[in-house]
């Protein structure tokens, strides 16, 4: 519990520093010690497979998150990126400006959260920084604008992203096991948004 206080600590000083600059610099505004995973910019971004394995939140709901969550990728599910069919509930903005989604498994009757990284958080070292920076933009093209406030969406969507730990799981929509896709790195509306299914 100390450590999860103590990294939310962390991120509200650092998102305060970011509204006093401008939010500009990537850094640990961006999501206290462990921006540089939630960025893809870690040191462990080049042992990661991006070869979107396809699963559902039934299957990430069954893994088993590590004793201890750190900076260092230390399960498999982190050195991977995961594939999701699946209905995007509802979103809203977070302070530090990354794009939070209730992810729901219609199937599975199970709801998982992954996230678009700030683009301002990106840094030099972010892998793939082209396919999260368009994924994002996939998203903020053809939907409505993210608000502080959470907004029901209902659309049917097809995303890829990295696999995270958060060390909370008081976000809405958080799994138990509080497994996450972040940062999301491919995304397309099958449905929903204006988007017709074809």
């Amino acid at each position: 519990m100390f450590a999860v206080g103590a990294l939310a600590m962390a991120f509200a000083a650092g998102a305060g520093a970011a509204r006093r600059e401008g939010g500009t610099a990537p850094g640990p505004w961006c999501g206290g010690q462990l921006w540089r995973l939630m960025t893809f910019s870690d040191a462990d971004r080049g042992r990661v497979h991006v070869d979107r394995l396809r699963t559902g939140i039934d299957s990430i709901a069954e893994l088993r998150p590590p004793a201890k969550i750190g900076v260092r990728r230390t399960t498999n599910f982190q050195l991977h990126s995961w594939r999701l069919n699946v209905v995007l509930d509802r979103f809203r903005v977070a302070s530090n400006g990354e794009i939070v989604l209730v992810l729901y498994s219609i199937p599975a009757g199970k709801y998982m959260n992954a996230y678009f990284p700030n683009p301002h958080c990106l840094s030099k070292l972010t892998r793939d920084r082209a396919g999260i920076l368009a994924a994002r933009r996939a998203f903020t093209d053809h939907c409505p604008p993210a608000t502080a406030a959470w907004q029901l969406l209902g659309a049917s969507v097809d995303l890829s992203g990295i696999g995270f730990w958060n060390p909370s799981h008081a976000t809405r929509g958080a799994l138990p096991n509080a497994a996450e896709l972040r940062p999301i790195t491919n995304f397309g509306i099958v449905s929903g948004c204006g988007v017709g299914s074809g």
